[in-house]
C-alpha cells in the first residue's frame, strides 16, 4: 500500500493513556491508514523522527479565538504548540448569534480591541461558521454557542429574568445555534451579561442543548469564596437538563486557595451519581487586564469615557468599593486581588505616558502618593483613560498542581490563536498561554518538575478532551482517525513566553515567543509545520458537531 506521508521511527504516544511504543505511522489522504512497520519505498514522503515523540495533535478545551482565528487565520502562536483543534466559544461570550438593535452592544461586551478588529457582518450562527470556513483556518475549529450572546440578542441591556416569550426565542436560538453544528452552550456567570441569567433560566437552556446530545460549559458563578456553591451550580444544571458538564479553567482562585480537594471532591462525587461531571485548567497563575476589568460587572455595560466619568464621582467611587469588599455579584477571579486589599500582587505592566511606573505594584504607587490604595488603584484608572494593563497575580501554583495530578482534569489553555504577523492592538495582549501553554505544561510538569507521567499528560491533551467535547475521529493514533499530529523532542521542547514568579516581573520578556522543540505539525494530513517551519497551509477544518 502506498502512503502520502510515512512518519518513521518515533516513540508514539498515542493518546489514551498507554506508554510510548516504536512504531511508524502511515498516511493517507486526511487520514492515519496504518501504525506499525512501514518501509520508506512506499512513502511519496517520508520523515524521519528517530528520537522524537509522535502523539496526537492537542485538542484546546477552553478558548476564544472566535474573532482572532479571523484576523490570524494561520493560527500562527496556537498551531507552533502543537494544537490542531480549538474549542471556542467559552465563557458565554460568542460573536454569534446577533440581533439588532444589540449588536453594538455585544461589541462592547467583546471590548475595545477585539470588538474593532471584527466586521461582525454576520448574524446568525451558521452564518458565523461560514464566514470562519470561507476565511480559512490553520487548525481546526470547533464552537460552543454563548449564553451572553443569546441572552443580548433577545434582551439586551436588561437584566432581569426573561418573559416567557422571551425564553422562548433565546431556546430558539439555542435551537438554530445546535442545528448549525454547535458543540453546546456555555455559560460565562461572573461576566455580564451571562452573570444576569438565573440558574432556572440556564436549566432551561440546556434541555436544548441536551435535545441535540451536546455539553454545557460554565465558567463558574463564583471561583473564590463561593466557588463550592457555584460548581454545585454547575452540576445542578447539568442534572436538571441532562447535559453533560465541563466546569472551566476551574483552579481556586484568591479567596478559596487550597481548597481543590474540596471542588474536585465535588466532581467525583456527582459522577458517582451517574453525571458526567470533568473539568480542565490552565498553567498560569496571572492574567492581564485594564483597571477596569476589575469592577463590579454592571459597570462594564458604559463605554469607556462614560465609565472614566461616573468612576470620577467620590459617591459612586465609595459604592463601587463597599460592592467590590462585599463581593454582592462576585466578579472574575483577579477581581479578589482587590476585595482582600493584596495590592503588592497587582504589576503596573503598561503604563502609558509614565514608564517610571512600570513593573511597580499598585501597593507601592499608594504608598509613593500616600493614598489608600483603592483610591490610587481609581486614579490610576482614570489618569491613563484606562489604558493601563495590568498582571494580577491571583492563583497559587501548588492548586494547579494539585489540579493536573487529578484524573477528571484536562488541559486547556484560555487563549486566542494570534500571530507575530498581522494586526495587533496597542499594546498586545499579554496572552503567554497564546503562545506556550502546551510546550510548557510537558516541560515543566513532565520533565523539569515531574508531577505527571508523559502519556497521562498527552491524554489530558488529546483523547480526553476529544471524547469529551464528542470528536471521536480525533484524539488518538489509530488506524482510520483524522491525522492530526504533533511530534516533539523532550530534551528541546520549551515555553518561550512565560516567565515564572519571582523573575517574571518586572517584564524585561514579553510574552510572543513559538516555543521550542516541535518541528512537525499535521494538521487533516497535512504538514502544517514542517522542520521547525510554519507552512503557508490552511489546512483546518471548522467542525459542526451532529446529533
Amino acid at each position: 500500500m502506498g502512503y502520502d506521508i510515512g512518519i518513521l521511527g518515533g516513540r508514539i504516544v498515542d493518546g489514551a493513556g498507554n506508554p510510548w511504543y516504536y512504531g511508524d505511522i502511515g498516511i493517507a489522504g486526511k487520514k492515519i491508514a496504518a501504525i506499525g512497520r512501514i518501509d520508506r519505498k512506499d512513502c511519496r514522503r517520508a520523515i524521519d523522527v528517530s528520537g522524537l515523540y509522535v502523539c496526537p495533535g492537542f485538542i484546546d478545551i477552553h478558548t476564544h479565538s472566535d474573532i482572532t482565528a479571523l484576523m490570524f487565520p494561520g493560527c500562527d502562536s496556537t498551531l507552533r504548540q502543537g494544537v490542531t483543534t480549538h474549542l471556542i466559544g467559552n465563557c458565554g461570550l460568542t460573536v454569534a448569534p446577533l440581533k439588532e438593535p444589540y449588536v453594538e452592544l455585544m461589541r462592547t461586551y467583546w471590548g475595545e480591541w477585539a470588538g474593532s478588529m471584527a466586521k461582525f457582518n454576520w448574524r446568525t450562527f451558521a452564518e458565523f461558521l461560514s464566514v470562519l470556513e470561507k476565511n480559512g483556518v490553520g487548525h481546526n475549529i470547533a464552537s460552543l454557542v454563548g449564553h451572553g450572546a443569546v441572552r443580548t440578542a433577545i434582551m439586551g441591556p436588561d437584566r432581569g429574568k426573561p418573559s416567557p416569550k422571551q425564553l422562548a426565542a433565546m431556546k430558539g436560538l439555542v435551537a438554530e445555534a445546535m442545528e448549525a453544528g454547535a458543540f453546546g452552550m456555555s455559560t460565562g456567570l461572573v461576566y455580564p451579561p451571562s452573570c444576569f441569567g438565573r440558574t432556572p433560566e440556564i436549566i432551561e437552556l440546556c434541555k436544548v442543548v441536551a435535545k441535540y446530545g451536546g455539553m454545557y460549559t460554565s465558567h463558574i458563578r463564583g471561583e473564590r469564596e463561593t466557588i463550592a456553591d457555584a460548581i454545585k451550580e454547575a452540576i445542578l444544571i447539568g442534572e436538571k437538563s441532562g447535559c453533560r458538564v465541563q466546569i472551566s479553567h476551574n483552579c481556586p482562585k484568591v479567596g478559596a486557595w487550597g481548597r481543590t480537594k474540596e471542588t474536585l471532591g465535588l466532581a467525583e462525587d456527582a459522577r458517582r451519581r451517574g453525571l458526567d461531571v470533568t473539568v480542565d485548567n490552565d498553567m498560569h497563575t496571572d492574567l492581564a487586564p485594564n483597571l477596569s476589568g476589575a469592577l463590579p460587572q454592571y459597570l462594564h455595560e458604559h463605554k469607556k469615557a462614560e465609565l472614566m466619568e461616573i468612576m470620577k464621582d467620590p459617591k459612586v467611587r465609595a459604592r463601587v468599593k463597599r460592592e467590590i469588599v462585599e463581593d454582592r455579584l462576585p466578579a472574575f477571579g483577579p477581581a479578589g486581588l482587590l476585595k482582600h486589599g493584596m495590592f503588592d500582587r497587582i504589576f503596573l505592566m503598561h503604563v502609558p505616558g509614565d514608564e517610571k511606573l512600570k513593573g511597580k505594584t499598585v501597593a507601592q504607587v499608594a504608598k509613593m502618593r500616600r493614598q489608600d490604595p483603592f483610591e490610587t488603584y481609581f486614579d490610576l484608572m482614570i489618569e491613563s483613560n484606562d489604558d493601563i494593563v495590568a498582571i494580577f497575580d491571583y492563583i497559587l501554583e501548588k492548586d494547579i498542581e494539585a489540579l493536573f495530578r487529578h484524573p477528571l482534569v484536562m488541559v486547556s489553555s484560555d487563549c486566542s490563536t494570534w500571530s507575530l504577523d498581522g494586526p495587533m492592538p496597542d499594546p498586545p495582549p499579554y496572552m503567554p498561554c497564546a503562545f506556550g501553554e502546551h510546550p510548557g505544561i510537558i516541560a515543566r510538569y513532565v520533565r523539569d518538575e515531574p508531577i505527571m507521567t508523559l502519556q497521562e499528560c498527552i491524554r489530558k491533551m488529546t483523547s480526553f478532551p476529544a471524547q469529551k467535547i464528542g470528536l471521536l475521529d480525533r484524539g488518538l493514533l489509530r488506524p482510520g482517525m483524522r491525522a492530526d499530529i504533533m511530534m516533539f523532542d523532550m530534551d528541546e521542547i520549551r515555553d518561550n513566553a512565560t516567565n515564572r514568579w519571582p523573575h517574571k516581573y518586572p517584564f524585561e520578556n514579553y510574552p510572543h515567543r513559538y516555543p521550542d522543540g516541535i518541528p512537525y505539525v499535521l494538521v487533516n494530513g497535512t504538514v502544517a509545520v514542517d522542520d521547525g517551519e510554519q507552512t503557508k497551509a490552511r489546512a483546518g477544518e471548522v467542525l459542526r458537531h451532529r446529533a
